[in-house]
């Protein structure tokens, strides 16, 4: 055949070969097209498995271990190698006064050396969360908890009050594999080689991790689960770099040492190489909270309602917070509100409101009221913890509280002094602080009476029976539409108190590489939540027949 062809060829004169061979090359690169075109629309791109990813994670781990995990990076891995109730059940149900619940596994799942999942490995998890020497951070969600085996796959939750919240905690919790913990002694767990070298029942398994001579450990590393029981994760290996601080894990990123981190969002302008940005949203929320019994002027309603009015939010959002945030005019978010609308008063003008109010823009530009016989200041001690994006969220209330005639004095002090003595003592006025209620619509440590002083976290010291009936209807209902209901009756009134100033709420960014996806930006009760669907990460594609 290439002979026959060749003579044909040689055939031909120049000119007729310069045709011959332009209209083979058309001929060809029309092939090409129609190739490309057909598999362009007869297919589409789906995710393959494959490929490596590197997370960056601040801190250390030491107890990776769901029992006794008390730091963001233990967290962080926990939810890597851990899988909790809420996914290894099959039924999760209360009975009619809402004190019974029972819960039966799935069949046929494993832990990650092969051994079976039941009943027992979830009841020895939760006495052993019950056992104040494990100090575990669950302790007092499982408080007066009775738990019970029915068999091998079903076991009965107890609770001594009904509590509508509790599904949380049972979908939350992350179960410890019993047949190799159960011989050695609580108090002798965290030295457990298990601790470093976990068996789990999450989509990824540990496989090695570096350690330097000091004992920092820089780097885990894991593959995925061959026992994992839904589909395998598509990103083969998983590995987690360590860091001391956030400004060496943008350098490693902007290096191309990592893949993905997550951080605030006023650090987003420190990036300098391509990335994608994913926001999670978050029931956390920020806000200046008034203790009244500190100053005379925040005694007064009106002032605390000028205060609110002057503040705003979206400027504030925008320049703290490089417009990664939502505002916030109360103790919950506009979703279990179930309405985004801005509270009316909030039109009102809040020198009109001080004006009516008594209090009298003086000529040092700071507003006066008689009390009692003398002039008072109308000015305030704003305490503010050192970190840049509040920081930056106190310039710009001084800014606006300044506006309207009130004087501020900004304190700003370490994080964990305020943590500690500050908090322990409520020795402020007025602090700017940060409130992480999980799951969203759990408020009573922060706003129930009884919760007003140490080790209650209610740093306005509000108290208010109606509240307090509120928040208490909310932890025991299970009607959702009765839920609903009091969230926003709940909102109203709070609100309509001013204990505080609410603020916004930051979304937790997570940046990575320009080709990651499957990554589903979502509300989440905590940061390491964003790990929950890690399995459907992908880096890798391929075409597959429509």
């Amino acid at each position: 055949m290439n002979i026959i062809f060749q003579k044909i060829f040689s055939a031909f004169s120049k000119t007729e070969r310069i045709i011959f061979l332009s209209a083979l090359i058309t001929a060809i690169g029309s092939s090409v097209s129609l190739a490309g075109f057909f598999v362009k629309e007869r297919t589409i791109v789906v995710p393959a498995r494959g490929g490596n990813y590197v997370e960056g994670i601040l801190g250390q781990p030491s107890h990776i271990n769901p029992i006794i995990a008390s730091s963001k990076a233990d967290k962080d891995l926990v939810r890597l190698i851990f899988s909790n109730l809420g996914s290894l059940a099959d039924k999760i149900n209360a009975d009619k006064s809402g004190m019974v619940w029972n819960v039966r596994l799935k069949e046929n799942i494993l832990w990650s050396d092969g051994e079976k999942i039941t009943s027992d490995d979830a009841i020895f998890t939760i006495q052993k969360i019950q056992d104040p020497d494990s100090n575990s951070e669950l302790f007092q969600k499982w408080q007066g908890v009775g738990v019970e085996r029915v068999s091998e796959l079903e076991f009965r939750i107890t609770l001594g009050n009904p509590y509508a919240l509790f599904r949380k905690n049972i979908e939350n919790l992350y179960l410890v594999p019993k047949h190799l913990y159960a011989e050695t002694p609580i108090n002798n767990w965290r030295l457990a080689r298990y601790n470093l070298e976990p068996v789990g029942s999450g989509p990824y398994v540990f496989d090695s991790y570096e350690i330097r001579d000091d004992g920092f450990i820089t780097e885990y590393r894991f593959k995925a689960n061959k026992f994992y029981f839904k589909d395998r994760p598509l990103i083969t290996y998983f590995a987690v770099k360590f860091f001391s601080n956030s400004g060496e894990m943008i350098n490693a990123f902007n290096a191309g040492q990592i893949d993905g981190f997550s951080m605030s969002s006023g650090e987003v302008k420190e990036i300098k190489r391509p990335y994608e940005a994913t926001n999670f949203f978050m029931p956390s929320y920020y806000a200046v909270f008034f203790n009244q019994s500190q100053s005379i002027p925040l005694q007064y309603k009106n002032v605390r309602k000028a205060l609110s009015l002057a503040v705003n939010r979206e400027g504030i959002v925008k320049e703290a917070l490089g417009g990664n945030g939502e505002v916030r005019f109360g103790p919950f978010s506009s979703s279990l509100l179930q309405t985004g609308e801005t509270p009316n008063n909030q039109e009102e003008d809040p020198n009109r409101v001080l004006e009516n109010d008594g209090w009298i823009l003086s000529s040092s530009s700071i507003r006066q009221k008689n009390i009692n016989g003398s002039l008072t200041d109308l000015r305030l001690k704003l305490t503010v913890p050192d970190i840049p994006f509040l920081i930056a969220t106190a310039e710009k209330l001084k800014s606006d509280w300044s506006a309207i005639g009130v004087g501020v004095d900004m304190i700003t002090l370490p994080q964990e002094k305020i943590s500690g003595d500050i908090i322990m003592n409520r020795d402020y006025q007025a602090l700017l602080f940060g409130n992480m209620p999980a799951p969203p619509q759990n408020i009573f440590s922060f706003w129930y009476s009884s919760q007003r002083f140490y080790p209650g976290m209610n740093l306005s010291l509000y108290n208010n029976r109606q509240a307090d009936s509120l928040i208490s209807e909310i932890n025991k209902t299970t009607a959702e539409e009765k839920i609903s209901s009091d969230i926003r009756n709940l909102e109203s009134i709070i609100s309509g108190d001013y204990p505080a100033v609410f603020l916004y709420s930051p979304y937790y960014v997570y940046v990575s590489r320009k080709d990651l996806q499957g990554v589903q930006g979502k509300l989440i009760d905590e940061e390491e939540d964003r790990f929950d669907n890690v399995s459907e990460w992908y880096i890798r594609t391929a075409r597959s027949l429509k």
